[in-house]
């Protein structure tokens, strides 16, 4: 018979890992218990957050991500304070250090989050963002500045001082407009090439051509443009979207719903036409084909003529405008002998034409200030959907 005390060679050789195998087991499932309930607290806060408010939501997000990158800084810390030899007072200065770059990571995510925003519902702000940060212009923060932005030349806003003030007017312009169709472009900006481009290929079948979403922002109902020639009238929505984007059913209702609005206050023939770069789902092809709304496929191209070359009804006075224009989306081309669109400034200089924009005075000049041939339209404050 085996006595007790000779149980424990075999208890240590063969418990003592079961032991610590459990307990490692437990001391891990208690971790994964304290992690969930951790993740669960935090989508907690978040939706909590957003729910609250956008802004409360933005800084929720803004503090995580400074949390999450703070976390590498506190590993460093962390080192420092238990390798073999520590370097305690160096980890306290790493300490330091991450608290105060936590501090500055969550407001400079919140104010990049709210910059967007700005960007998004006031899309005017991006054609003026050079502006307002050049003090060559003169614009104040106890002043409201809108008749300040409209008065600088926009070419002023693509060339530097140097380049505007040594080239001549046909260059510093074909320079401007090159530099605008080569840079980075918002959704919003691509939205509005995009309606100008289908309008440029209606005008060019000789259709006049408002175009309504340029104008109005919000308030156009979803037409972009309003296309009219002999009698007929065409309700055009455009969305230009990337390929990887599907144009589902209900933009085709809402498409249909502007239309049959608009064609109550309207006489002649009036059709409804979907223009987009993309592929429409095939519940979108069978609601439209069903509601009788014709649908386009028109890739977006930046080889065309863009310069707007319009002839005065009143002075006959020949006037070219470019795309960054105040007055541009409003200009007419069609509807008098002699206006075209021009590819480049000396095609359009050489036929007569100058831009609306004339400087007044030197200093006016230099500072950024024009006088428009017509009246400036004010900044609008909408965005585009």
């Amino acid at each position: 018979m085996i006595s007790l005390p000779d149980y424990w060679p075999l208890i240590l050789l063969y418990g003592g890992p079961l032991l610590i195998g459990i307990g490692f087991g437990l001391g891990h499932a208690t971790r994964n218990v304290i992690a969930r309930k951790r993740i669960q607290n935090t989508l907690q806060e978040r939706d909590e957050a957003f729910l609250n408010s956008h802004a409360q939501g933005r800084q929720w997000l803004a503090d995580f991500i400074a949390e999450a990158r703070a976390e590498i800084d506190k590993q460093l810390e962390d080192h420092l304070r238990y390798k073999p030899h520590p370097a305690r007072k160096s980890a306290e200065v790493v300490k330091d250090i991450r608290k105060e770059k936590r501090y500055l990571q969550s407001r400079l995510t919140f104010l990049e989050y709210q910059l967007r925003a700005y960007e998004e519902y006031f899309p005017f702000l991006e054609e003026y963002r050079d502006a307002i940060l050049d003090d060559r212009f003169g614009l104040s923060a106890q002043a409201d500045n809108i008749q300040q932005l409209e008065s600088i030349d926009p070419v002023h806003l693509l060339l530097g001082k140097d380049e505007f003030d040594q080239l001549s007017t046909a260059q510093r312009n074909q320079l401007a407009l090159d530099r605008y169709l080569s840079r980075s472009k918002s959704n919003w900006e691509i939205g509005r090439l995009y309606e100008r481009y289908i309008g440029y290929l209606y005008e060019s079948r000789g259709w006049k051509v408002v175009f309504n979403g340029a104008i109005k922002g919000f308030e156009d109902f979803g037409r972009d443009l309003i296309c009219t020639c002999d009698g007929k009238t065409e309700v055009v929505q455009a969305k230009c979207w990337s390929r990887e984007k599907v144009i589902r059913e209900k933009h085709i209702f809402q498409l249909f719903g502007t239309y049959i609005h608009f064609r109550k206050g309207s006489i002649g023939n009036v059709v409804a036409v979907f223009i987009t770069t993309t592929e429409l789902s095939p519940e979108a092809i069978e609601v439209a084909e069903a509601l009788g709304i014709r649908v386009d496929r028109i890739p977006l191209t930046t080889d065309y003529p863009m310069i707007k070359c319009n002839i005065s009804g009143r002075t006959r006075e020949k006037i070219y405008h470019l795309p960054f224009d105040q007055q541009y989306d409003r200009v007419v081309i069609g509807d008098r002998d002699g206006e075209f669109y021009a590819a480049t400034i000396e095609e359009a200089e050489a036929k007569g034409f100058r831009r609306a924009w004339r400087y007044v005075g030197e200093q006016a000049g230099r500072a950024g200030m024009a006088e428009h041939t017509t009246k400036p339209s004010s900044v609008r404050r909408t965005h585009r959907r």
